[in-house]
């Protein structure tokens, strides 16, 4: 579905090339969710795992080279990113940061982490996921060597600096965020 639909989008950014409209429009694909179909035994999007927090996101707007980039980010990010685009001011007190910076340069950072939300609420950060359910219970994935997620750490003695790290780092974005 994924190779698909980024066929699709290329399909309408050759067709604003051949009507010479590239340089006026902007395009943006993203999804709202990933989707488990089986993986970890889970099924649709009701977790915190990589499948369902990980979404598609394409930006292709006048100005900017096509690039490709791992860097953090959240669809929040989207409305700054746009109004920088359009030379708008970008309101002061939201959530979100423009992504210009990274459209500029692939390798620019303008977050350390991302929070996402489905039956509690999840850090991501580049090396690591952490994850903490309304229930109480907690997961914590290395996602430089675990990026499938199938070892959770958040129990294990030798990560409970990290987890309580990225913990303080969750509480405080949501407390940012009221």
């Amino acid at each position: 579905a994924v190779t698909f639909m980024d066929a699709q989008v290329g399909r309408i950014l050759d067709e604003l090339d051949r009507l010479k409209l590239r340089d006026s429009t902007a395009v943006v694909f993203l999804s709202d969710h990933g989707y488990h179909l089986g993986e970890h035994t889970f099924w649709q999007k009701g977790n915190l795992h990589e499948e369902v927090t990980r979404v598609p996101l394409i930006i292709s707007t006048p100005g900017y080279s096509p690039g490709r980039t791992d860097s953090i980010v959240e669809l929040i990010d989207l409305f700054p990113t746009l109004a920088d685009c359009s030379r708008l001011p970008v309101p002061t007190g939201l959530h979100g940061a423009s992504l210009v910076p990274i459209l500029k340069d692939p390798n620019a950072r303008v977050k350390t982490g991302a929070v996402s939300f489905a039956k509690g609420s999840s850090w991501r950060t580049a090396d690591w996921s952490y994850m903490r359910y309304t229930n109480g219970t907690e997961e914590l994935y290395d996602m430089r060597n675990d990026p499938r997620q199938f070892t959770n750490l958040a129990k294990d003695a030798r990560f409970q600096q990290v987890r309580k790290r990225l913990a303080g780092e969750l509480a405080a974005r949501l407390k940012a965020t009221k």
